[in-house]
């Protein structure tokens, strides 16, 4: 998660689960209403899009909500159904690119998915 943040120039990236829970991140998180608002809804949303891809009968699909913001950038991608890789950019300081984001984002997706089981 580090090299994916330092990749990217992502302000944080957190691994959390299901409920939203933050497991392991890397970066900084002051200032933002991340922890306590924020993952529980995107956690919420992931619940919904994995039933989707469960009646579709499409078990490796890649789930992924985009939040182009004023101020922040975010990203969330959904690994093994059981957790979340959060990415997240502060436009102050970095414009983040979707297509880096995505090719990268994909490949730490995999490299969880194979770390956590």
């Amino acid at each position: 998660m580090s090299q994916l943040a330092q990749d990217l120039g992502a302000q944080a990236i957190m691994l959390t689960d299901r409920a939203g829970m933050v497991l392991a991140d890397v970066g900084n998180t002051d200032g933002m209403p991340m922890m306590m608002i924020v993952l529980p809804l995107l956690s919420t949303a992931f619940s919904t899009v994995g039933e989707v891809a469960r009646q579709l009968r499409d078990d490796d699909a890649t789930t992924l909500y985009i939040h182009d913001g004023t101020n922040y950038d975010l990203y969330c991608f959904d690994v093994a159904g059981r957790h979340l890789l959060v990415l997240v950019f502060n436009k102050k300081v970095v414009s983040s690119k979707i297509g880096s984001v995505w090719i990268s984002a994909k490949r730490a997706v995999r490299e969880l998915r194979d770390v956590l089981g």
